[in-house]
């Protein structure tokens, strides 16, 4: 089992998590991940004790060893491509999100997670109302009057998360987390630090957000394999998300030097304010 160790730099890897690549003799590949914080460590072990091996075989990596004092897992690679670096036809990418729709159903269905009982809706309401101003005021002069009286308008719709539907989530569900494999055809699911039991729009955000944006046959391929579409609070209430994500991610990425969050935060207000979120 022995191997060389080389740090991993690219789309696919969390910018949170130092991920090291190992190349063993026997031609195998495993990776080695460290938490940025005890809590992504914990999610992340739990997710792929008790939920992705409901997912099926080589739709995620697995998990080989954990150690806690290192915050650190022992992964298996999983196939395909990384999709945020990748060309692809459009017809490959329809059939992508249509894979990526059917993945995260399992993944928010996934048996042996107790989901229903550890989810407080109302409680999730209050905290998001309190982030909303408490991010606003990190962002400062990075946002308009009109973007922050925006931001505000679209929190008082955050009531109706008590009304939708809870899952098992990924927390970051976005193209960059995502693998294609196109001589199969199918897709794996990578980064499950913020995996937990929270509400299954939480994992539509940022997807509403990037490729369906200005694509709605993406959209249309991910909730035929997503096996629904968004009931009526889900889809009222997606903006809002999207707002709080956005005025998030702009005072984070200021505070972190990203110019990649910031410009992904500013497009998100700028498709907010053309109503282009739903």
């Amino acid at each position: 089992m022995a191997g060389t160790l080389t740090k991993v730099r690219g789309a696919a890897v969390s910018s949170n998590s130092p991920v090291w690549e190992l190349f063993c003799r026997n031609g195998s590949r495993l990776f080695v991940k460290v938490a940025p914080s005890e809590i992504f460590h914990v999610r992340e072990v739990h997710a792929y004790r008790f939920a992705i091996p409901a997912l099926g075989p080589l739709c995620a990596p697995r998990l080989m060893a954990s150690d806690p004092a290192q915050l650190a897992v022992l992964l298996t690679a999983a196939p395909g491509r990384n999709v945020a670096t990748t060309r692809l036809t459009m017809a490959d990418r329809v059939k992508f999100h249509h894979q990526a729709g059917w993945l995260l159903r399992a993944l928010h269905s996934s048996a042996g997670v107790s989901i229903g009982a550890s989810v407080d809706p109302g409680g999730l309401v209050r905290a998001r109302r309190r982030s909303v101003e408490e991010h606003l005021a990190a962002a400062g002069d990075l946002l308009s009057p009109a973007e922050r009286e925006l931001a505000r308008r679209l929190a008082t719709l955050l009531p109706l998360l008590t009304s939708c539907p809870v899952a098992f989530i990924h927390g970051d569900a976005q193209e960059r987390n995502l693998l294609w494999d196109a001589a199969t055809e199918s897709v794996a699911l990578l980064d499950f630090g913020r995996a937990q039991a929270a509400l299954a729009v939480d994992d539509f955000v940022r997807l509403a957000t990037g490729p369906w944006a200005c694509q709605p046959r993406l959209r249309a391929a991910f909730f035929t394999g997503y096996g629904r579409e968004l009931v009526r609070p889900e889809k009222q209430v997606l903006p809002a998300l999207a707002a709080l994500d956005a005025v998030r991610g702009l005072a984070w990425g200021a505070r972190i030097g990203d110019d990649g969050v910031i410009g992904r935060a500013r497009m998100t207000l700028k498709l907010l304010s053309n109503g282009m979120v739903m």
